[in-house]
């Protein structure tokens, strides 16, 4: 089974193919602004490179965050329309559980995207024979407070949150870390194959965004809408 992979859940705009488990090729950007177009040509770039075309892919797989709010929905809607358009089957996936397709090793990943004023996107995973499994829910803590939890334990470290936390985790922690550690359009796609043998294809509907948190411009809006309560 030849898989597309997408991502664009951090500012690492990222394309890649994987035949059942194994990579085919990766296309990585990394920049300040995601833009459709963008990954449209990448796509296009990396089948130009190649002696097969995107009428060959048979499971569009995406990484669906958490990360960026407007990043994330780029990809989405990129998958699914080119799922749509090719009548092909479509996986969302965890893009921070993508991360750990990149070790093998008995530390417990924790991958970690910057979430600001503190807080980081992460998910917690071990690996069990080359597959990655989930050892909670992905969702976005406080860093200290994620700290304290996971206090002594042995820990790889990846993710662009990796750059910015990896002293503060090894002041509590066994910490490491890798150089393979940011998302790969690749991995996405060989997770998007193992969750597709597991459960099948997903309703395309379905596919959205994975916000563990509310957007800044909804927290706002909650804030004047409770404040014209008060009023009232």
């Amino acid at each position: 089974m030849i898989t597309l992979g997408l991502d664009t859940s951090t500012m690492r705009t990222s394309v890649g193919l994987a035949y059942d488990n194994e990579e085919i090729a990766s296309f990585e950007i990394t920049s300040s602004v995601n833009n459709s177009e963008d990954l449209v040509d990448m796509v296009d770039d990396i089948f130009n490179k190649l002696k097969i075309t995107i009428s060959d892919v048979d499971l569009i797989g995406v990484g669906i965050g958490p990360g960026s709010y407007t990043g994330t929905r780029i990809a989405v809607t990129v998958a699914r329309t080119l799922a749509q358009a090719l009548n092909k089957e479509i996986k969302a996936v965890s893009s921070l559980k993508s991360l750990a397709l990149n070790y093998q090793g008995d530390r417990r990943v924790l991958s970690l995207v910057d979430a600001r004023r503190n807080r980081a996107y992460y998910g917690l995973y071990k690996n069990s024979e080359g597959i990655p499994v989930d050892l909670s829910c992905d969702g976005v803590e406080e860093v200290e407070s994620l700290r304290n939890r996971l206090k002594g334990e042995r820990l790889l470290l990846l993710g662009t949150g990796a750059d910015k936390f990896k002293d503060f985790f090894a002041e509590e922690a066994d910490v490491a870390t890798i150089p393979d550690r940011y998302i790969k359009g690749s991995n996405i796609a060989r997770l998007a194959y193992l969750e597709y043998k597991r459960t099948g294809g997903d309703n395309l509907l379905e596919v959205l965004p994975n916000y563990v948190t509310k957007s800044q411009a909804e927290r706002e809006l909650e804030k004047k809408e409770a404040g014209l309560n008060e009023v009232d």
